[in-house]
C-alpha cells in the first residue's frame, strides 16, 4: 500500500503543476460555454439588424396586411420595424415572382414570399431565401402570416372585428418547474436543456484527460524503459493501481473545480443547476467512469509500442462516448423512455446517459442502483484484466501482442 501511495502521490503533484493542466482546466470550460450559450444569445436576443424582405401579392391586399402586422409585432431596440418590406402586387404575377427573384440574387432583399390568389384555399404561402438557417426569422414571418389568414378567414365568415381579436390574441405562455411536494418555480427551456449536456461534457473531458495521461504516461515509461527499472523495486498490480489513483483524483480535482464555479455561476444568476443530489450522483458515475476507461487505456498503453497506433484506438473510444451527446435532444425530451434506460444499461456509456438524465430529472431508484452495480461489475473485469495484460506485456518490446495472445493472458 506504501508504493501505491507513493505512485499515487508522484502522478497527482507531477501533473497538477503542469502548464497544460491549468490552461485546459480553465479554457475548456470557456469553450464549451461559449460553444453552447453565444450562438443561443445570439438567437435568442435583441434585433439588431433591418432585413429588408419583398412580397409578391396576387391577392393585392393581405401583402399590406402582412407588412402591417409584421410591423407592429416586431421591432429594433429604438423601436423601427425589423423588416422593410417591398409590395410587388401591381402587374403580371410571373413577372413580379422574376423581379423578387431578380432583387434576391442581387442581395438587395433578404427573402421574399409569394402569396397566390387562391391562398384560402390551397392554404399555401411560399418562403424564399438564400440561406434557411435562419429560423427565428422565420419562425416570425409564419408567425405573422398566419395571423393574418386566420383573421381574414374569421372576417370572411362575417366575424365581429373585435370578437376577432380577442379570439386569436396571443397567450402569455409562462413555464413552470415543479418539485418535490408540489413546490413550484419558474424554468427556462434553454437552461433545462443546456444543463444536462453542459454537465455530460464535463464528465466527457475530465474522464478523457485524465485517461489520456495514464495512457501516454504508461507508453512513456515503457518506451524510455523506465519501467524496468520502477519494476525491480514495486509490482505491477502496485505501480498501475497508483497510476490509476492518482490521474483519477486529478480529474476529480478538475470536476470539483468545474462544479465550484458552475454552484456560484448558477447561485449568482438565481438558478439552481447544481444540488446536493447530483453532486454525489455525479461524483459516483465519475469515479466508476473514470475507472472504467482507466483501465482500458491503461491496457492500450501498454500492448502499443507507437502511440500513433494508441491514439486511433483512443479515438475510436472517444466516438463511442460522443453517443450520448449526439442522442442529448432524445434523451432530454425523453429521460424515462425504453430506449433511453435500456442505453443506460450499456457500459461504455452508462455514466454519459445516466448524468445527461440525473441533469433533467432523477431517474427511479431501481435503475440508479441498478446502472451503478453494472458499472462496478464491468470495472472490477476491466482492472482484473488490465492488471493481466499490464502484467505480461508491460516488458514486451519489438512485438506488438495479437488479439488472440491478449485474449489468452486474460484468460489466464
Amino acid at each position: 500500500m506504501k508504493n501505491v501511495l507513493v505512485v499515487m502521490r508522484w502522478e497527482y503533484l507531477t501533473r497538477i503543476r503542469t502548464k497544460w493542466f491549468i490552461i485546459s482546466t480553465i479554457i475548456m470550460p470557456l469553450i464549451i460555454l461559449a460553444s453552447m450559450f453565444i450562438p443561443t444569445l445570439i438567437m435568442t436576443g435583441p434585433d439588431t439588424e433591418v432585413k429588408v424582405i419583398a412580397i409578391v401579392d396576387a391577392t393585392q391586399y393581405l401583402g399590406g396586411i402582412v407588412d402591417k402586422t409584421l410591423g407592429e409585432r416586431y421591432k429594433l431596440k429604438d423601436d423601427t420595424p425589423k423588416y422593410q418590406v417591398v409590395l410587388l402586387q401591381d402587374g403580371n404575377f410571373d413577372v413580379l415572382k422574376k423581379q423578387a427573384s431578380e432583387l434576391l440574387d442581387s442581395d438587395v432583399i433578404y427573402s421574399y414570399l409569394v402569396i397566390h390568389e387562391d391562398v384560402m384555399n390551397s392554404n399555401e404561402i411560399k418562403y424564399y431565401a438564400r440561406n434557411l438557417g435562419n429560423f427565428k426569422d422565420q419562425e416570425q414571418i409564419c408567425r405573422a402570416v398566419n395571423k393574418v389568414i386566420s383573421r381574414q378567414r374569421m372576417l370572411k365568415a362575417n366575424f365581429d372585428p373585435e370578437v376577432i381579436s380577442s379570439l386569436i390574441r396571443e397567450v402569455d405562455f409562462k413555464m413552470l418547474e415543479v418539485g418535490k411536494e408540489d413546490e413550484e418555480k419558474e424554468g427556462s427551456e434553454i437552461i433545462s436543456y443546456l444543463t444536462p449536456i453542459i454537465f455530460v461534457m464535463m464528465l466527457f473531458f475530465a474522464i478523457f484527460m485524465s485517461s489520456q495521461i495514464l495512457l501516454r504516461s504508461v507508453m512513456e515509461e515503457r518506451t524510455n524503459r523506465l519501467v524496468e527499472i520502477l519494476l525491480s523495486s514495486i509490482t505491477p498490480g502496485e505501480l498501475m493501481s497508483g497510476k490509476i489513483i492518482g490521474l483519477g483524483l486529478l480529474g476529480l480535482t478538475q470536476l470539483a473545480l468545474y462544479l465550484i464555479v458552475g454552484y456560484f455561476a448558477s447561485s449568482y444568476k438565481g438558478i439552481q443547476i447544481v444540488t446536493s443530489a447530483n453532486v454525489i450522483l455525479f461524483l459516483i458515475y465519475f469515479v466508476l467512469g473514470y475507472l472504467l476507461y482507466a483501465s482500458i487505456f491503461a491496457s492500450i498503453g501498454t500492448i502499443f509500442n507507437s502511440e500513433h497506433e494508441a491514439q486511433q484506438v483512443s479515438s475510436f473510444l472517444s466516438i463511442i462516448c460522443v453517443i450520448p451527446i449526439m442522442l442529448s435532444s432524445y434523451v432530454i425530451a425523453n429521460p424515462q423512455s425504453t430506449t433511453t434506460t435500456i442505453l443506460s444499461f450499456i457500459p461504455v456509456i452508462t455514466p454519459f446517459f445516466m448524468i445527461l438524465r440525473i441533469g433533467v430529472e432523477i431517474p427511479p431508484l431501481w435503475e440508479i442502483f441498478g446502472t451503478i452495480g453494472v458499472l462496478i461489475l464491468f470495472v472490477w473485469l476491466t482492472m482484473l484484466a488490465a492488471g493481466k495484460i499490464f502484467k505480461v506485456a508491460v516488458l514486451i518490446y519489438g512485438k506488438r501482442a495479437t488479439l488472440s495472445e491478449i485474449w489468452q493472458w486474460v484468460k489466464e
